[in-house]
C-alpha cells in the first residue's frame, strides 16, 4: 500500500500558504504604530506593575528595572525577566498582556470577507510576537477566530520575529516550501526581510511607507484579494 499512498501524494499540487503578521496587518493600531499605539503604554505599565509585585520593589524600583531590561533586551522583556531574575515568562504573558482591545485596534468589518475566500486557495498562517492570550483577544474583537484554525505562531517561546528565526521553523512545521508562500507585514525588518532572504513572496503593507524589499506595497489589508490576482506567474513566487 505504501507505494499507492506515495503516487496519490505526488499527484497533488504544492501547497500554498499565506503567512500574515497580525498588529498594523489584520487591523490598524490607533497611533499608526505600536510604539505610539496605546497597546505600548498599557504593556509598559503593567510590567512595570508586574515587576513591583513580583519582585517586591516601588514603583522606581521597578521602573529602573524594566529600563535596564530594555536596555539590554529590548522589546524581548520576558527573556529579560526570565534569564536576570527567574521570573517564568508564561506568568509575565497571561498578566501583562491581558489587555483589552477597546480603544486600541481599530476594528473593520471587512477583515473577516476579506480572509474568508482565501481559504479555499491558501493555508492561512498568522504569525506575531505578541503572546496568545493578545493574540486570542485580538481574533475575537475581530471575529476571526476560527480563520487561522491551528496555525498561529505566537512569540512565547525563542521562536521570534524578533529573534529572526521563527519563518524558517513555520516552513518546517507546515513542511511546505519558501517559493510556495506569501508572507504579509508592516514591519520590513522583522517581516518582509527574512521572509524575503528565505525565499518567500512578499507583501508589504502600510498606509504611508513603502519597502524596497518586498515585491509588492500595498496600503490596506482591504488591497489584498485585489493584489494575490494581480500577481503575475512569470514572476511570483507562489507555483
Amino acid at each position: 500500500m505504501q507505494p499507492n499512498r506515495t503516487r496519490k501524494q505526488s499527484s497533488k499540487k504544492p501547497k500554498k500558504a499565506i503567512i500574515f503578521d497580525l498588529d498594523g496587518t489584520l487591523y490598524e493600531l490607533r497611533g499608526g504604530s505600536y510604539k505610539k499605539s496605546p497597546l505600548q503604554k498599557c504593556v509598559l505599565n503593567n510590567a512595570q506593575n508586574f515587576i513591583a509585585a513580583r519582585l517586591t520593589k516601588n514603583k522606581s524600583e521597578a521602573q529602573g528595572i524594566l529600563k535596564n531590561i530594555q536596555k539590554q533586551y529590548g522589546e524581548q522583556i520576558s527573556i529579560g525577566l526570565e534569564k536576570e531574575f527567574g521570573i517564568d515568562r508564561y506568568d509575565y504573558f497571561n498578566t501583562v498582556w491581558n489587555i483589552p482591545t477597546h480603544g486600541i485596534i481599530k476594528k473593520t468589518q471587512s477583515t473577516r470577507k476579506i480572509l474568508l475566500p482565501l481559504r479555499k486557495k491558501y493555508q492561512l498562517v498568522l504569525v506575531s510576537d505578541a503572546p496568545r492570550v493578545w493574540i486570542k483577544n485580538v481574533l475575537k474583537e475581530l471575529q476571526i477566530q476560527d480563520i487561522f484554525c491551528d496555525n498561529i505562531f505566537s512569540g512565547e517561546g525563542n521562536l521570534r520575529k524578533g529573534l529572526g528565526n521563527t519563518f524558517a521553523n513555520i516552513i518546517h512545521t507546515l513542511k511546505i516550501l519558501p517559493r510556495n508562500c506569501i508572507a504579509i507585514g508592516d514591519q520590513e525588518h522583522t517581516d518582509i526581510a527574512p521572509a524575503k532572504k528565505l525565499g518567500m513572496y512578499t507583501i508589504f503593507i502600510h498606509r504611508t511607507k513603502r519597502s524596497p524589499l518586498a515585491d509588492v506595497c500595498i496600503i490596506s489589508i482591504r488591497e489584498l484579494p485585489k493584489t494575490l490576482k494581480k500577481l503575475p506567474d512569470k514572476r511570483s513566487q507562489i507555483k
